[in-house]
């Protein structure tokens, strides 16, 4: 499964970046996340709650940044695993900022196996621009807020 696309935040990119790197921001922001707990330098870990279509399911993931070239990119690797099947993927977000504005670019791609694979393509498709979609929608109040507690 692959997914990409852009994201437009009427900020700068030095704080978007930094929000982006919070992992309590991170943790709050995935749909079904519990929170993200550090596990190593750039590592982490979560409990997700998932659900596609008729099959819901609870796993445990791993998180872990890499490349990361501050304050304008990095790759992100996922595992995942549960009673509902796996996931392993790998993905990048680059920031552009100009002008006051950051634009931010997301590209991935997933390999999924076992019950919540059985639900298709297109319904794995539909469910991943959601869950992106919901993500970058709270990322960007995220954003909001830590320029209002600032200011």
């Amino acid at each position: 499964m692959h997914i990409e696309g852009s994201y437009d935040f009427d900020f700068e990119r030095e704080l978007v970046w930094d929000v982006l790197m919070d992992i309590d921001v991170l943790g709050s922001i995935i749909p079904g996340s519990k929170g993200l707990e550090a596990i190593g330098e750039n590592k982490y870990q979560s409990k997700l709650s998932v659900r596609v279509g008729p099959v819901n399911g609870k796993f445990e993931s791993q998180f872990e940044l890499v490349d990361v070239n501050e304050p304008e990119s990095y790759r992100l690797l996922v595992a995942g695993k549960g009673p509902a099947g796996h996931v392993t993927g790998e993905g990048t977000i680059r920031l552009e900022g100009a002008d006051g504005k950051t634009v931010m670019h997301y590209a991935g791609d997933a390999r999924i196996g076992g019950k919540i694979a059985a639900v298709g393509q297109r319904l794995l498709d539909v469910a991943a621009k959601q869950i992106a979609k919901q993500s970058l929608k709270k990322l960007s109040k995220q954003v909001e807020l830590r320029l209002e507690t600032a200011g």
